[in-house]
């Protein structure tokens, strides 16, 4: 009699663990819904359940202070982009004052255009006014030129040259004739003629080589003839001196024509140019504007080709002396917000370099051979855009770019953009702009993952001052009939933008409970809204050759199984191993140091779980402990910390009267990869007591959960997953009524179990227990209880606990008669 009162007893207490079926799920129900169709209710245009982002954004948004950038994490699919793009909208109603941007021509130094910065809307204008300035003055001034006033005003400055030209020949000649010498012109070798003097015998002219002829011939005496070419030595030396005078002269009459052009078409030039001086209030304007005029000036035969003035450098490098002289007035307007009005907000998908930060273009000069560029080839990026007014740049795709960040960076810190090309030495171009730097203000909004935020904040210098911001976003939040609601309006939204058939309330229930099985808990529900609308437009696609005209709970049901089908290829392919027995799992009988525990496998799209075989094995010795998996560098740190505090477990239920003498194992069994998690805590404790105790553990079990050194247990992830993993193994093989998982009892709050399990549970077929603590699990895996210690610290003779410490005595006495490996 007393052993049944005993086994009716321990049957009793063990009950007192088991899960009701009822609290396996949680039901969405329907009749909270007052509606027949999502088509009803009122689509769903805000963003909910991100009260801590959403607050974070509307500050780093409005506040415009230096470095108040914004860092936005979260999950994806939780609607980051779009609630910084509905939150922007809302704050960027009002135009604050934008401007245009342009590059001109630097006439003093070409390799450093000049920026102009206007109001918005006058960049446009101010390139228009100069093309139809240019324009007019190319049709004027060839006119001007042919006007009587300018033409006599020429001649009379030829005709004064002329006139000092001749007064200055006449004086040469009058001091020449007294002694028979005159002035001409002598052919040389080359067929060119130059001034001389040539003395007169007998009334002609004659070389000065022919005068010792004549005096050969006695036409001119010995004396005469030294006379003469004394004289004529004088004289040509003073003919050179003139032909300098007239030189002079000649610069002097090419000057005088010069200035009567400028004179002249100073007057079109500068009243043409003055015009856009008075339009354009703005000091760059006026400096450029000045040098544009004398460029102008100077170099009139461009404008004027049948001018009379001496050469000029029509082009300011040699780089460009085939280019059409006039492109050096056009104004390259790399921003025009005339039709701006609002702050702009600008999302930059690829953000390179060139895109970010603008760029030069260059073009290849086939006849020279080289890569050439100039002001008007200037390009502005996506920050320029973005002047006063927003930038969003995803970070994945920031940091994939090689120098983004570190331009980015420098320009926030800086409030400085530089606009150059990142590949500028690759190219070999003999021309290298550096446009004058732009003032921007630019908000940054960088969407990213929370790891990285945190990197950039503890280790990037300059980080934590340009964003100042962090915006964070949740993946979860707490079920509510407000929250269920507002997804029935999420999911209106879907149905009437992307033309969905509608869901009926148990279609609309079905998706619900599939987010709140995805936030693992029945109090949680997601917040990843693009995950939802996909099983919803999955839905939709099994739904497209039904004669329904609601999507309801079958469809979602089933378009939620094949989106787990589609992706469980490597479940599939482990559940066939243990099938076919090549991965040893027990699902009944009994073993000593060998469980069931159970793992979570995650393939980047789904979670599932397995059950795995866990072994320990036991000595007398001192090692302690050892991790298998750590051993051979496949134990993961929060693993290893596990196994650390198992150690600590059995020091303060087993070693407080004598040390713990003990060398043990513990591996996963047929692990090939990594292990890491303190989710299997509790099932290595129990495979530990069970082989130093020497009792055998059901193999009927699968168990899970994390423990603390006081021996409570803890909450693990994953549990949906893990219990449906060993239930799927145990259905395989049939199920008994005798198997079960063992969970954490603060994981029954997390269970969204599928309706097999379900079924399974009420039937009696299958088993979900639930503890607090190791002592409450020992009966059920080894059908003994654990023990209770009395107030001496002894355990209960027959209890695990009582066999543990007992064996560990054992085991301690055999230390002391060995020591260094040698009996005593």
């Amino acid at each position: 009699m007393p052993p049944k009162a005993s086994k009716s007893k321990s049957k009793k207490a063990t009950n007192k663990l088991l899960v009701s079926p009822e609290n396996l799920r949680w039901n969405c129900p329907t009749d909270m819904f007052n509606f027949k169709s999502t088509s009803e209710l009122e689509p769903l245009n805000t963003i909910v359940g991100q009260p801590r982002a959403i607050e974070a954004i509307r500050m780093g948004a409005e506040l415009h202070a230096k470095g108040f950038n914004i860092f936005v994490t979260g999950l994806s699919g939780t609607g980051r982009l779009s609630t910084v793009k509905n939150i922007l909208e809302e704050v960027t109603t009002s135009c604050p004052i934008t401007y245009d941007f342009c590059y001109v021509n630097n006439f003093t130094n070409e390799d450093e255009p000049r920026l102009v910065k206007l109001n918005k809307g006058k960049g446009r204008e101010f390139a228009e006014a100069m093309d139809d300035a240019i324009a007019f003055i190319r049709r004027r001034l060839p006119k001007l030129f042919e006007e009587d006033f300018y033409q006599k005003a020429k001649l009379k400055i030829i005709e004064d040259f002329q006139a000092r030209e001749k007064a200055v020949l006449d004086v040469f000649d009058e001091k020449i004739r007294p002694y028979n010498f005159m002035r001409g012109q002598l052919e040389t070798g080359q067929g060119t003629l130059q001034p001389e003097v040539f003395p007169i015998i007998d009334g002609q002219a004659v070389t000065i080589e022919s005068i010792d002829e004549l005096v050969a011939q006695g036409k001119v005496s010995k004396e005469k003839a030294a006379e003469i070419k004394q004289l004529w030595r004088q004289f040509h030396n003073e003919i050179f001196d003139l032909a300098r005078q007239g030189l002079k002269l000649m610069q002097e009459f090419r000057k005088a024509l010069v200035e009567n052009d400028k004179k002249n078409a100073e007057v079109v030039v500068s009243s043409t140019l003055d015009e856009i001086v008075h339009q354009f209030d703005n000091l760059t304007v006026n400096t450029y504007i000045d040098e544009a005029k004398k460029y102008i000036l100077d170099n009139l035969n461009a404008f004027v080709p049948t001018a009379e003035q001496a050469p000029a450098v029509l082009m300011p490098s040699e780089s460009s002396r085939d280019e059409d002289i006039f492109r050096l007035f056009k104004v390259n307007v790399i921003l025009d917000n005339s039709q701006t009005n609002s702050a702009p907000v600008v999302t930059e998908t690829t953000p390179s370099y060139n895109n970010l930060f603008g760029t030069i273009e260059r073009v290849f000069d086939k006849r020279g051979g080289y890569w050439r560029t100039d002001f008007t080839k200037i390009k502005a990026g996506s920050l320029l855009k973005a002047d006063q007014g927003y930038l969003i740049v995803n970070a994945n795709d920031l940091f994939s770019e090689a120098g983004v960040w570190v331009a980015l960076k420098r320009v926030l810190l800086y409030d400085r953009l530089e606009i150059q090309n990142f590949d500028a030495y690759f190219q070999f171009s003999q021309a290298a702009l550096k446009p004058e730097p732009i003032d921007v203000q630019v908000k940054v909004i960088i969407i990213g993952g929370l790891s990285l935020y945190h990197l950039l904040f503890h280790h990037e210098k300059g980080f934590k001052k340009i964003f100042k911001v962090h915006a964070q976003f949740d993946y979860e939040i707490e079920r509510s009939n407000e929250m269920i609601f507002n997804f029935a309006r999420f999911i209106s939204r879907i149905c009437c933008s992307e033309s969905l058939p509608h869901c009926s309330p148990d279609g609309v229930a079905a998706i619900i409970e599939w987010a709140v099985e995805s936030a693992g808990s029945q109090n949680r529900i997601t917040l990843k809204f693009s995950d939802v609308a996909d099983v919803l437009r999955e839905a939709a696609f099994y739904d497209r050759n039904s004669d329904k005209p609601l999507i309801g709970r079958e469809v979602v049901e089933k378009a939620i199984e094949w989106r787990r089908r589609r992706n469980d290829l490597l479940d599939e392919k482990i559940k066939q191993q243990i099938a076919e027995g090549n991965m040893l799992i027990d699902t009944d009988g009994s073993r000593v140091g060998q469980i069931n525990g159970l793992t979570v496998y995650n393939n980047g799209f789904i979670s599932f779980g397995k059950p795995a075989r866990i072994t320990a094995s036991i000595s007398a010795g001192n090692t302690g402990i050892i991790n298998i998996e750590r051993e051979a560098d496949l134990s993961g740190n929060i693993h290893n910390k596990a196994v650390l505090i198992l150690t600590g477990f059995l020091r303060e239920k087993f070693a407080l009267k004598r040390p713990l003498s003990l060398t043990a194992s513990i591996a996963f069994e047929q692990s090939y990869g990594g292990i890491d998690g303190d989710s299997a805590t509790a099932a290595e404790i129990y495979i530990v007591l069970s082989a130093i105790a020497g009792v055998p553990i059901n193999q009927n079990f699968a168990i899970t959960g994390s423990v603390n050194q006081k021996g409570d247990v803890q909450p693990i992830g994953g549990v949906n997953e893990k219990i449906r993993g060993f239930f799927e193994v145990c259905a395989e093989r049939g199920l008994t009524g005798n198997q079960g998982v063992i969970i954490p009892k603060q994981n029954i709050k997390d269970l969204m179990l599928s309706e097999n399990i379900i079924k399974a549970v009420s039937e009696g077929k299958f088993s979900i227990f639930a503890i607090s603590n190791i002592d409450e699990g020992v009966e059920l895996l080894m059908n003994i209880p654990a023990g209770l210690a009395d107030e001496n610290g002894n355990y209960p003779k027959g209890s695990l606990y009582g066999r543990v410490n007992d064996k560990l005595d054992e085991m301690f006495e055999i230390a002391k008669d060995y020591k260094n490996g040698v009996k005593k």
